[in-house]
């Protein structure tokens, strides 16, 4: 009968070791989890700092391609009016202005 209660007695205590490890285990792992929540958090707000980035790049570069089209029709009227002042200043009547386009 001793020996049953001292067998018990030890797997009760195997029990309550394995539980407490498990415990400690379950711990680590929810605090693994917090980590990991933080983790993902950051990387989503990189990410949208990413996309809001690309977006204003991609005005800034749209802007600049505007902006280079200006400045080509603006030398290219000025062009014109050269040419144009030319011919009204004499000897340049039958000039041909679809040469400059």
């Amino acid at each position: 009968m001793e020996e049953s209660i001292s067998q018990m007695t030890t797997m009760l205590s195997n029990i309550l070791e394995h539980h407490g490890r498990a415990n400690q285990c379950l711990a680590s792992l929810e605090e693994d989890l917090v980590h990991a929540k933080r983790e993902e958090e950051k990387l989503k707000a990189t990410i949208e700092a990413i996309e809001r980035e690309k977006s204003e790049m991609n005005v800034r570069k749209a802007l600049m391609e505007r902006k280079e089209l200006y400045e080509l029709l603006k030398a290219k009227m000025e062009g014109f009016q050269i040419v144009n002042h030319l011919g009204m200043i004499g000897g340049f009547e039958n000039l041909n202005l679809t040469i400059m386009r």
